[in-house]
């Protein structure tokens, strides 16, 4: 492993100069952040299996008397400071969190146990629920469970705490914004469908492959990330779904009501209102950072009015009742007017952010002229919540131009570029190739490090074994990361620069579509999963007609529904074809198996986990004009 460099002497004056214009002698939230601890875990936690589940060791040298290194920006090196604590928190009476990457909040209700998300990994989640046991003494079982939203990080560890027999049976609901459908859709859709690109993406933006150190990954800004992301997901459907602002529920003996918030973070959120602990939470509209409106790592733009829209509706709401404001990331607000000041700033920021950009638009700048020139007005900037430790202003006024105006920034340059290895060619072959490394090392010395990536961006792509440039660029891409307050920029950076000078490294891969996810797709999904590995030019004449029976439980019949691939396509839709080539029967976990792997179906057949009937080879077809992806595909070269 290449030794990383120390902070330039640009890299060091640009960190001095922020930590000046930081209230860093504000200690409030440390403050907070404590409150109410119970309990810690262990340094290092594991699972019933053996498997390490968590280092917390990893972030000690994060400690709260460490000033911020050279190396890291010092607005971020506080957040982190505060986001490494973990462990068992009381909240209010009958109100509990585990904080982790993302928090299991456990609602103690006179009647049972309410539990409002659940963290990103089925061990961890168990090690929660049992830590708040063993401290509290508390047997009431599980009676409800809810997710906020459809992100992997708040459904992911639910079979760690639900039996998904209960849910099956109807003695324990999952509840969930929007319709069973929708919710379904986009919370495996994102992160299967798509899985493998943004699980690659996430490897960069969350500094997966980069050691922990001062150097590195400090921490995620929204968590501490010390569980490695060594994530084994799990999914149960929701079976009582959200779709009305006012809606109640009586759970464990009190109440919920939700606030439906649908295209804020996520596509499906809810905000959700206890009234008999005066508990409010706006799921991950509101948190101790801004949020992205569009994320880096890959999903659908979101709505910036929204967020502002439903964060002021939930003030009028509960505005004068709130006594506490938890969420499922960082820590929570206490008191009536701390609750409305922060709930009203978040909404300000979005707000800004929108209203901002758009006028800028319609003066005719693009989106990175927009992004370059708005800053936040102080009495919203300034405040440490509204910092940016997940989503970056930057990027976020961008993402308001691409959802309302889409891709193309209004440059008739951009709207059929060359492709970029062709561009940096062309650009190499007029320019030269000494002369624009001699450029590159010029601005590397003068600290124009926006520059250097930019103009040495040329070689690399013409020529990817071009080890100079690369490592020129590496270190332009490295200085830059060590000065951004926003951890994804950080950790997109230094990633860049270490996978310049390594190649890309496959340990520590993170994966979002993993086989419970893919299990628990509805059988639509999964047709449309393996739609996308079809080879689009390979199928253009292909002729593959194919019948699939989804076997239920003995005694009922087994669910139809057939497929082709005709024009470069594969459709599905329920019901049998009489015109099929073939049909196969089986259980959804061997189906599903055979549908993206068709050459598995004879050792399923043979095995008898496959009824066969017709002509085997249409799948052999099927195979034929089925990709396959790769995990490490290139990013920071052609």
């Amino acid at each position: 492993m290449a030794e990383p460099n120390r902070a330039s002497r640009f890299t060091a004056e640009i960190n001095r100069a922020a930590r000046a214009r930081y209230a860093m002698e504000d200690r409030a939230d440390f403050a907070d952040a404590d409150r109410g601890l119970l309990a810690s875990f262990p340094d290092k936690l594991y699972s019933e299996e053996g498997d390490l589940l968590r280092d917390g060791r990893m972030l000690d040298y994060i400690a709260d008397d460490a000033p911020a290194p050279d190396t890291v920006n010092p607005s971020l090196w506080r957040q982190s400071q505060l986001i490494r604590r973990e462990g068992l928190y009381k909240v209010v009476d009958g109100l509990y969190q585990v904080r982790l990457s993302a928090h299991i909040t456990i609602v103690d209700a006179p009647e049972g146990l309410v539990v409002i998300d659940f963290g990103t990994d089925i061990g961890l989640a168990k090690a929660a629920l049992d830590l708040f046991r063993r401290e509290l003494g508390n047997d009431k079982p599980v009676v409800a469970a809810i997710y906020t939203h459809t992100h992997f990080d708040h459904y992911g560890g639910i079979k760690g705490i639900v039996d998904e027999a209960d849910v099956i049976s109807g003695k324990v609901p999952v509840i969930a914004p929007g319709t069973i459908a929708s919710f379904n859709k986009h919370a495996i859709g994102e992160n299967v469908i798509t899985g493998n690109a943004m699980s690659r993406r996430m490897g960069h933006t969350f500094g997966l492959l980069l050691p922990t150190c001062e150097c590195g990954r400090v921490t995620v800004g929204l968590s501490a990330g010390d569980d490695g992301f060594r994530n084994k997901f799990s999914y149960i459907s929701p079976t009582d779904p959200v779709t009305r602002t006012g809606e109640t529920r009586t759970l464990g003996g009190w109440t919920f009501e939700f606030l439906y918030a649908p295209d804020t973070e996520a596509p499906e959120e809810m905000h959700i209102w206890i009234p008999e602990i005066k508990a409010l939470t706006c799921a991950e509209n509101a948190n101790h950072s801004m949020h992205n409106i569009q994320t880096i790592r890959g999903a659908r733009t979101r709505d910036a009015r929204n967020f502002a829209r439903y964060l002021d509706e939930s003030l009028v709401r509960w505005g004068k009742d709130v006594q506490v404001h938890f969420g499922p990331h960082t820590w929570p607000v206490w008191g009536n007017e701390k609750v409305n000041d922060f709930l009203a700033s978040q909404r300000d920021m979005y707000k800004y952010i929108h209203d901002q950009a758009l006028r800028l638009a319609n003066q005719g700048l693009t989106p990175l002229e927009a992004a370059e020139v708005v800053e936040l007005p102080d009495a919203i900037g300034l405040k440490w919540f509204n910092r940016y430790y997940h989503g970056g202003l930057h990027h976020n006024v961008r993402a308001v131009f691409h959802k309302e105006l889409g891709f193309w920034d209004g440059d008739p340059a951009t709207i059929m570029p060359l492709l970029p290895q062709d561009d940096a060619k062309r650009h190499v072959e007029l320019i030269g190739r000494d002369r624009i490394l001699s450029e590159g090392r010029a601005a590397n010395d003068a600290g124009d490090y926006r520059w250097a990536v930019q103009i040495l961006h040329h070689l690399v792509f013409a020529d990817p074994d071009d080890t100079d440039a690369k490592n020129l660029q590496a270190d332009a891409y490295e200085q830059l990361g060590y000065q951004q307050e926003v951890p994804q920029y950080r950790a997109i950076f230094l990633t860049a620069a270490q996978e310049l000078r390594e190649g890309v490294r496959t340990e520590e891969d993170l994966h979002t579509d993993t086989a419970d996810t893919i299990l628990a797709m509805p059988i639509d999904l999964l047709f449309d999963f393996a739609a996308v590995h079809i080879i689009g030019s390979a199928a253009a004449d292909a002729d593959i007609r194919v019948n699939f029976g989804f076997s239920k439980p003995e005694g009922t019949d087994s669910e139809p529904w057939t497929m082709w691939v005709r024009n470069g396509v594969l459709n599905a839709r329920p019901g049998h074809s009489p015109d099929a080539q073939l049909t196969v029967t089986g259980a959804k976990a061997v189906l599903a198996a055979v549908l993206l792997d068709p050459s598995r179906a004879t050792d399923a057949a043979t095995a008898h986990r496959l009824t066969i009937e017709g002509d085997i080879t249409a799948l052999a077809a099927l195979a034929d004009v089925m990709d396959t992806f790769d995990p490490h595909f290139n990013i920071v070269t052609p």
